[in-house]
């Protein structure tokens, strides 16, 4: 017989649906449905379909926060993410492209200065990165001093900056490879936690701040009502208005990149 064709998107939609208005009737019988006709091993659509079901059962079941904080202490390795990445920007070439136009929109703002310090809010496992710092190292006066703050959210467990640590020492030994002197500052927390001071700011350097996709995972208004989001932009504001202080008394020319 042939397989019967089932519409797994409407079908997610109307589960989802049916949650959201405290029917757990109706989404018991769609999750059964979706069951039917999902697997982790068939199509797109198919695994999709059980992934996002997996999720749909564990909010309905009330077991959404242990589920997730089992996946996250999962150790994958960094070199493990990076082929899933290859893969990744392979099939969807827009995360590769932004990568790119932001390295290169720095390298132009920096080409003249001696010390980089570029504050990267979400640096996860730092593999913007390497192109920069390849591109640096072929400058013709020399490599500036590059500067790396690395911010990500802490882990679950008792060594929560364990992988924005290891980003940093991957990074290192990179620039040793291309002779770049090379400085990092890892930082695990609540990103709307983090001081001024935190970020320890030289006023003779150029400063960047980077942040690619990752602010979406901090909460806005409509989660709090004080917007920890709100909060991390103030505080990158405040870094704007240090600099611009710093320049009338120095001369410095800095740039702010987000």
């Amino acid at each position: 017989m042939p397989k019967r064709v089932v519409d797994l998107w409407s079908l997610l939609t109307q589960c989802a649906q049916a949650m959201a208005n405290y029917d757990t009737r109706i989404a018991h019988d769609k999750l059964k449905l979706i069951r039917l006709h999902c697997s982790p091993y068939g199509e797109a659509t198919e695994r999709m379909a059980h992934y996002f079901a997996d999720a749909l059962e564990a909010h309905l079941a009330g077991t959404g926060i242990e589920l997730y904080t089992a996946f996250a202490k999962r150790t994958i390795s960094a070199a493990d993410i990076l082929k899933a990445f290859q893969v990744y920007v392979t099939a969807c070439p827009f995360r590769k492209m932004s990568n790119i136009f932001a390295n290169k929109s720095i390298g132009m703002l920096t080409r003249e200065a001696t010390s980089i310090h570029i504050i990267d809010f979400g640096i996860l496992y730092g593999f913007q990165w390497s192109c920069f710092i390849q591109g640096i190292s072929l400058r013709p006066s020399g490599p500036p001093k590059l500067r790396v703050t690395g911010i990500d959210f802490p882990q679950p467990g008792f060594r929560q900056a364990e992988r924005v640590e290891e980003t940093g020492r991957r990074l290192a030994k990179y620039c040793k490879r291309f002779n770049v002197p090379f400085e990092y500052n890892a930082i695990a927390k609540k990103w709307d936690s983090i001081q001024l001071e935190d970020l320890k700011i030289n006023r003779d350097e150029m400063l960047v701040v980077n942040c690619l996709y990752r602010l979406i995972n901090v909460p806005d208004e409509t989660v709090y009502e004080n917007s920890p989001r709100d909060d991390v932009l103030r505080l990158i504001k405040q870094i704007n208005l240090m600099f611009s202080f710093m320049e009338l008394l120095t001369g410095h020319i800095t740039q702010l990149s987000l």
